[in-house]
This record gives C-alpha cells, sequence and structure tokens, in this order.
C-alpha cells in the first residue's frame, strides 16, 4: 500500500472533492494502475494525519 502512495503521480490524479461527513474537509482521488489492476485512491489529511482508502475499479 504505502509504495502505491509513493509511486502515484500528477498523471494518476482525478479530482479533489469534500467528504460526505464534512464538507469542510477535502480529498484528493487518484486512480493509479498498480500491479494488480486499476484502484480508486483517496487520499485525506485530518488533523496532521494522512488516511489513505483504496477501491478497485
Amino acid at each position: 500500500m504505502v509504495e502505491i502512495v509513493l509511486a502515484l503521480t500528477p498523471r494518476d490524479f482525478h479530482k479533489s472533492m469534500t467528504t460526505h461527513a464534512d464538507h469542510r474537509i477535502w480529498q484528493d482521488v487518484y486512480c493509479p494502475v498498480t500491479a494488480m489492476g486499476a484502484v480508486y485512491l483517496k487520499l485525506t489529511v485530518l488533523d496532521g494525519v494522512p488516511i489513505v482508502s483504496f477501491k478497485e475499479l
């Protein structure tokens, strides 16, 4: 998981959006292609802590 996040490029960037729970919190969405296929990756920083979530595409 860390390797995928560290390998993100501007080309993988999809969009920025707010969270459903709090429209003041922004998250960046990436769609990188990994060795296991394409994934939908959301990156949020909350109180200085990075939160990463993955979904298979």
